[in-house]
């Protein structure tokens, strides 16, 4: 092989390597619809306690939204979160939840009891908005009951 395809041949590669470097993206969009604008929040439960209402604020926060919340059973708005009609789900929402399969979790920022067993509480966002959760991570960060 020739040096000069050699060097084609590794700018190529770097090239591709770079492209690749998007990742975390949001295939939807969300960072960019949330960011200055209105950050949809579904709540299972009315009011929210401290742990989820602190962690709506600091997640709106981060993306100077204004938080904007719509209340329903857990299959409503958890099927809005996939539809993306709403960008989060809070309300005691344990990391076994049965949605797991259909949603994004995010870490954990706390703990509930769950009959007699503890288990990690956590926020759900639509599942492949990477960037999203990175940044809903990152507003949770420290956050624990």
């Amino acid at each position: 092989m020739s040096s000069q395809f050699l060097r084609v041949l590794m700018a190529v590669l770097t090239f591709s390597l770079l492209s690749a470097c998007k990742v975390p993206d949001d295939p939807e969009g969300t960072t960019e619809k949330v960011m200055d604008n209105v950050l949809r929040v579904g709540a299972l439960i009315e009011p929210l306690d401290q742990a989820d209402a602190a962690a709506v604020t600091r997640v709106a926060n981060v993306f100077r939204a204004t938080p904007e919340f719509v209340t329903g059973d857990p299959h409503t708005l958890f099927a809005q979160l996939e539809d993306g009609e709403i960008h989060l789900v809070v309300g005691r929402i344990p990391a076994n939840t049965p949605f797991t399969s259909d949603i994004a979790l995010s870490d954990p920022l706390g703990s509930i009891m769950l009959g007699d067993h503890t288990d990690d509480r956590v926020l759900a966002v639509r599942k492949g908005e990477n960037r999203f959760l990175i940044s809903v991570n990152r507003a949770i960060e420290g956050l624990v009951e």
